[in-house]
């Protein structure tokens, strides 16, 4: 047994199970979404636009994603209509995104239905008590400039 609660063995430590649960919360959201043809990192991009985050550069920092990245994955969504970009009208080399009424529905139907159906999935085999003290758990392992946007 380590001194380090989170390292069980070094195989099967913390750091592993939230990959791995990232994982499978990602592979949830592209299977709700799959008759959609939205996949997991697109979903993200529309949530963060959803929620008030218009800029690709805030953006792809927030979900660790180079900017080349972001960029086609930009010009694809654009392409399905999904969000639309205008120029900043502060720095004209700069655009601001914005969610089509294609890409507002989806992220409507997200905090109506599908959230409550993916998070679900997510803890279906935990108790009610067991998903709440996960929350606590994970709310208090984090440093609170990361909680703090989202409360």
């Amino acid at each position: 047994m380590s001194d380090n609660p989170g390292l069980i063995d070094s195989k099967f430590h913390l750091g592993l199970l939230i990959h791995l649960a990232n994982q499978f919360k990602d592979q949830l959201i592209s299977q709700y979404f799959s008759g959609m043809e939205i996949t997991a990192a697109q979903f993200k991009v529309l949530i963060h636009i959803y929620n008030g985050v218009t800029s690709p550069v805030v953006i792809s920092k927030n979900l660790v994603m180079d900017a080349g990245a972001m960029s086609r994955m930009v010009e694809r969504m654009v392409k399905r209509e999904l969000i639309v970009r205008h120029p900043n009208p502060q720095d004209k080399r700069q655009v601001i995104l914005a969610l089509t009424d294609k890409g507002q529905i989806i992220c409507d139907h997200f905090q109506n239905e599908a959230l409550a159906s993916i998070i679900g999935d997510l803890t279906a085999r935990l108790t009610q008590d067991e998903s709440a003290q996960l929350v606590a758990l994970i709310t208090k392992m984090l440093p609170d400039d990361i909680t703090a946007p989202h409360r």
